[in-house]
């Protein structure tokens, strides 16, 4: 791995300049300053908020026939003004954090360092180590955090006279004994925070952890004081040591390598980013640094949230929660083909701690058997529709969350996990057999009232802004893939044959992906005009990636998928971070490598941050993780029943090399290629399968010993 580490010269000033450092459950951000050293902390299950029911208005479904008339009679203003009146949920995110709540931070911890001077001064964050690194005269700080250990680790040599700690977070009980601070308070849940520290050898070592009462039976400051005796006991090289191979095994599985990618390793990398052209290992980096993060976040109880774990706030934007019409899913895009899929568990069980909840709110607000999930959720089992226009229908959140189920089942052949599964999978599907509802006007299933995420169409009949529909095309996309998923399931576990029966004829009812007066796939049921042509959603190409519904199998809305995306950049489109990072995936499957080179360039130049971190803005992690899924979908996909190595490959990367790379099927695919062509190509499977792989124009079947 040759792009592997982040460097400065010159401390942070702000947030966004600082390095951060995470096992999955503990987060901090190291700032490097000169004569004090601020640490911005966090723990995953700090959060305001508690466990509630959706509040909803209890008489909501008297109107669902009622708006669905409207809808059908093409009255899109007046049935949106009903959705908005009754089917909203009043526990959302700023309108009300004691009940839906908000991660927050855990607080600072400043170090004080007198004797520090700035004549030579660097500061790094090494990522197949886990570790952060100043120097600064004669001082030097390493920082680290220990998954192992679940302890946040600071050492700085040299240049400790006078050094003083101090802890800050409001609303919290501090006290300081000389070697140990300690922090409580309440979220409405009981935190803990634990700080140790102790000079040895001229240096000044420093442990600290935290917890919360969420998913614990014991009380916080138990925890953290076994928590750090362990990890003091087992000492900081032991820590250290441990840090180093975890981070490196998880990251080594897989390896993307340019030519003398790393010949601008030495330019600072606030530098880079500015002048991202010609700079394949910054590439390189992007695509590690991705990976890092997730490692970095999601190893926990809680899946990585709209910030991973990193967050300043008190009240973040958009709550740092678990948004489910594109952001939480794309946390999770690279993981299984850079061979991490481990890391993907904490947003498993983060779907099962939603679906009794989800079951209540498909009942009480649609009278539908099984489960539906909206757009956000948070730790306490939230499940509902939203709390303003758009979102008072999006219903397809969670049937979205199950792709991932399949997309694990698709890598692993897992049977066992697919049975495990298979009651989430069915209830997703048993709600859209109650909620599909048939459009007198053309005679297919449609979801009503329905939304596609976040856009807005200009209702012909008045020349206004609406959003409430029925069957938008990302609506039908994720349902069309949830129920053939779900036959899928039952064929492979041979069960429940009647259902198999009752989705096939659903199926059939669906309707089709549509092509527009523009060349474009139409996003609504109708050919609307866009009141946004460049909205950052590209919701309607759902079915080209993450999905694969077009591909190069079906040339027409193959070609429509492009003028779609076209469309929307010849009108400002890309413009957030996670934006550009998803039209970056897009071009992969369309096989412009050139296309989606040039908006990874975008991404980093117009949306990355000068810790690398992605910028929607504000920060928002998301993009990150879509650029690392892009880069490795440019070298090899597997979702159209093949392995095709290369299928996007850009001009400026005819020669390179990658490592490891997952395939779907269970297979690890290595490959270098010389002026675009291949050159090696190694598979390896479980004994006894095999797999099609298509490169350099050819197509073989390769048999795994």
């Amino acid at each position: 791995m040759k792009e592997n580490r982040l460097y400065y010269t010159s401390p942070s000033s702000v947030w966004e300049e600082a390095l951060p450092l995470g096992n999955g459950k503990l987060g901090m951000m190291v700032f490097g300053g000169v004569n004090e050293e601020r640490l911005q902390l966090n723990e995953e299950s700090f959060w305001a908020g508690r466990e509630t029911k959706a509040s909803f208005n209890p008489d909501a479904y008297r109107y669902l026939d009622k708006i669905r008339k409207l809808i059908f009679e093409n009255k899109y203003s007046q049935a949106e003004e009903i959705c908005n009146k009754n089917f909203l949920c009043r526990h959302l995110g700023p309108h009300d954090i004691t009940q839906f709540g908000a991660h927050q931070t855990a607080g600072d911890l400043y170090i004080s360092l007198p004797s520090a001077n700035s004549d030579v001064y660097s500061r790094e964050l090494i990522l197949d180590k886990g570790l952060a690194r100043v120097i600064c005269g004669g001082s030097e700080r390493d920082y680290f955090v220990s998954y192992n250990y679940n302890t946040a680790v600071i050492r700085i040599k040299g240049g400790i006279e006078g050094a003083k700690l101090k802890y800050e977070r409001d609303n919290a009980y501090v006290t300081d004994n000389g070697s140990e601070i300690t922090a409580i308070g309440y979220l409405p849940m009981k935190y803990f925070i634990r700080i140790r520290y102790y000079v040895e050898d001229n240096a000044l070592y420093i442990f600290m952890t935290a917890s919360t009462r969420f998913k614990e039976e014991k009380e916080p400051e138990e925890i953290t004081a076994e928590t750090l005796d362990r990890a003091m006991n087992a000492g900081y090289d032991i820590l250290l040591k441990g840090t180093a191979d975890y981070f490196s095994d998880l990251l080594s599985r897989t390896e993307i390598t340019f030519p003398d990618s790393g010949k601008k390793k030495d330019i600072p990398t606030n530098e880079r980013i500015e002048n991202p052209e010609n700079d394949l290992g910054l590439v390189e980096l992007y695509y590690n640094f991705g990976r890092y993060l997730l490692i970095g976040s999601s190893r926990g109880k809680l899946p990585a949230n709209l910030q991973g774990i990193w967050n300043k706030e008190y009240r973040p934007p958009w709550t740092a929660d678990f948004h489910l019409n594109i952001n939480c899913q794309m946390n999770y895009w690279a993981a299984e083909a850079a061979n991490l899929p481990e890391l993907i568990e904490p947003f498993f069980d983060h779907i099962k701690s939603f679906i009794k909840p989800a079951e209540e709110s498909a009942q009480l607000h649609f009278h539908c058997r099984g489960w539906f999930q909206g757009v956000v959720s948070n730790p306490f089992g939230h499940a509902s529709l939203g709390n303003y226009g758009w979102s008072s229908a999006f219903v397809t959140g969670g049937a979205w969350c199950v792709r991932h189920i399949k997309e694990r089942w698709l890598y692993s052949g897992d049977k066992e996990f697919l049975k495990e599964y298979y009651p989430v999978i069915k209830g997703a599907s048993l709600f859209f057999c109650d909620y599909l509802v048939e459009d007198p006007r053309n005679g297919y299933l449609v979801t009503a009232p329905a939304s596609s995420p976040e856009n807005v169409f200009i209702n012909p009949a008045d020349g206004k802004r609406a959003s409430i529909c029925a069957g938008p095309t990302m609506d039908i996309s994720i349902i069309r893939e949830l129920f053939e998923f779900n036959i899928q399931a039952i064929d492979v576990l041979g069960n429940d044959t009647d259902f198999r029966d009752i989705l096939t004829e659903k199926l059939s009812k669906l309707p089709p992906i549509r092509i527009g007066k523009h060349g474009q796939i139409m996003e609504w049921s109708e050919d609307f005009d866009e009141a946004e042509p460049g909205h950052r959603h590209i919701s309607h190409l759902y079915a080209l990636y993450p999905a694969s519904q077009i591909t190069k199998n079906t040339p027409e809305l193959f070609n429509a998928a492009k003028k779609t995306i076209e469309r929307r950049l010849s009108h400002g489109g890309g413009h957030t971070g996670w934006s550009r990072a998803w039209i970056i995936n897009f071009y992969a499957r369309l096989c412009d490598g050139n296309k989606a080179y040039e908006n990874i360039l975008q991404l980093i130049k117009k949306s990355t941050l000068p810790n690398l971190f992605d910028n929607h803005p504000p920060f928002q992690i998301d993009g990150n993780f879509g650029g690392a899924a892009g880069i490795s979908e440019m070298l090899m996909q597997s979702h159209d029943g093949y392995i095709d190595i290369l299928p996007a490959l850009p001009d400026a990367w005819m020669d390179g090399e990658f490592n490891g790379l997952m395939a779907r099927g269970g297979f690890s695919v290595s490959c270098k290629w010389k002026k675009g062509k291949v050159t090696f190509l190694d598979i390896k499977g479980k004994p006894g399968t095999k797999c099609t792989v298509k490169y350099n124009g050819k197509t073989e079947e390769i048999n795994c010993p």
